[in-house]
């Protein structure tokens, strides 16, 4: 008799409003995740794709998760500002999803919304599969947290996708009890079958149709979380790649020095004739593990590209020493094709006792020096930035070491960068014995713009 009751109680509760109300909410749910499915996947049976983003490099416009829906467009009306599609072109087999931010000589320059720095890598427009045309928030979480390996919100989406359909289910009228199948309830129920299939293949993999899409980040990304998508990549060269100029110094033989960076072939840098030994064994730096070492008495490295003034900028360099003659690490001067030169600052030099200090001349030398020593044999990367509004900055191994925000201009004049010499008169604090540097460099980058301490921080820990 309690039994019979029992079931009364719950029969009824099917029969009454409150199911009635969450039913209609819950297949309500269901047909919108089932539109938005049928949004994300049928324009590809009119040839435009549908991919799923992995990364952040586009942030805040598109999240991780989010479908993005691209149309195919006609090389020739493609236009800066476009959101494209790509084959990646650092990363074969996968996607690339960023800004057209313009076009070279050479291809396509993309950049991410959240990367303060374009691409390195020029794209090609015949790997353009098309131009941004629908972004679905959220749709591709499943996708996501799979291509991650979370099985915890795997499951806890699809345990809340079986309450949505048991609740969607709930609901039954007096006809479904106790007549043919002809009710609304019937109706609820058959209609809510297609949107749980729907629901089950989102949550268990991509859609036919679909494909992931990531990004590989360049100088930085402002989305850490997603950091681990960009250091199976990101290298001493893809961080370095970024800037106008950088030269790798992986050469087996003088005396070109190129330069892989924005400005490729255009600012290459050159070895001097002597001092020089090519190949040595380099910092890690993700696989570019091979530098040059400066005998510390002719050998360096120079650009002969003639540059105005300069008053922003940051220079990086990857160093080992156990010198205590001090030397030049890199340095601009006026002197033409690594000469001496009589007009020099923007420089960063070791002192005897291996600190480094950098410096530029505004009628007298406004230094600023780090506390530690590095002459101990050790791989390290030194950055140096410097503007009118932020001042001297130097950093070692991803970390600011020492500033002075007093700074205000470098001397006014034209010269060229160089490495591992220049003049150092005893004007400045801390002058070494010696105008050259002795031991091995690598990675050498030039930026126009001053790198950010999460930039130094990231480019470090990613390349370490």
């Amino acid at each position: 008799m309690t039994a019979t009751r029992s079931v009364s109680r719950a029969a009824a509760w099917r029969r009454g409003r409150s199911a009635l109300v969450l039913s209609s909410l819950a297949r309500a749910l269901l047909g919108t995740l089932a539109l938005l499915l049928a949004v994300s996947v049928a324009p590809t049976v009119v040839g435009w794709e549908t991919t799923v983003v992995l990364s952040g490099s586009m942030e805040p416009g598109v999240s991780p998760g989010d479908v993005a829906v691209v149309r195919p467009v006609p090389i020739a009306d493609l236009a800066v500002g476009d959101v494209l599609l790509v084959d990646d072109p650092d990363a074969p087999g996968r996607l690339r999803l960023h800004r057209l931010v313009a076009v070279e000589d050479g291809g396509l320059r993309l950049q991410g919304d959240a990367n303060p720095t374009p691409d390195p890598q020029l794209v090609d427009p015949s790997t353009v599969h098309g131009v941004g045309a629908l972004r679905l928030p959220a749709l591709g979480l499943p996708v996501l947290w799979a291509a991650e390996g979370r099985a915890l919100p795997l499951a806890g989406g699809a345990a809340l996708l079986a309450l949505v359909v048991a609740l969607a289910l709930a609901h039954r009228t007096a006809e479904d009890d106790d007549g043919p199948a002809t009710g609304s309830g019937w109706w609820g129920a058959r209609l809510a079958v297609p949107a749980v299939a729907v629901g089950l293949a989102a949550l268990l993999g991509p859609l036919p149709g679909t494909s992931a899409v990531g990004a590989v980040f360049t100088a930085t990304t402002a989305n850490d979380a997603n950091s681990w998508a960009s250091v199976r990549y990101y290298t001493c060269t893809s961080a370095g790649a970024s800037a106008p100029g950088y030269l790798a110094l992986q050469e087996t033989a003088g005396p070109v020095a190129v330069n892989s960076g924005l400005y490729a072939g255009a600012v290459d840098g050159y070895y001097s004739s002597s001092g020089i030994t090519y190949r040595v064994p380099g910092p890690a730096c993700g696989g570019d593990g091979k530098g040059v070492r400066l005998d510390g008495g002719s050998g360096h490295v120079y650009s002969t590209t003639a540059l105005a003034n300069p008053q922003t900028f940051s220079v990086q360099v990857w160093f080992a020493t156990t010198t205590r003659d001090g030397g030049k690490l890199i340095g601009f001067g006026n002197g033409t094709r690594g000469a001496a030169s009589t007009q020099y600052d923007r420089h960063v030099y070791m002192t005897d006792s291996g600190t480094l200090t950098f410096g530029v001349y505004d009628g007298s030398p406004v230094t600023t020096t780090s506390p530690g020593s590095y002459n101990d044999g050790a791989w390290h990367q030194m950055t140096a930035t410097f503007s009118p509004g932020t001042g001297l900055r130097l950093y070692v191994d991803g970390a600011l070491v020492a500033s002075r925000r007093d700074a205000t201009a470098a001397e006014p004049f034209t010269g060229y960068w160089r490495v591992g010499y220049d003049t150092i008169s005893s004007a400045w604090p801390g002058a070494p014995r010696s105008a050259f540097f002795a031991g091995s460099v690598a990675h050498v980058s030039v930026y126009t713009s001053v790198l950010s301490d999460a930039d130094v921080a990231a480019q470090y820990r990613a390349a370490g």
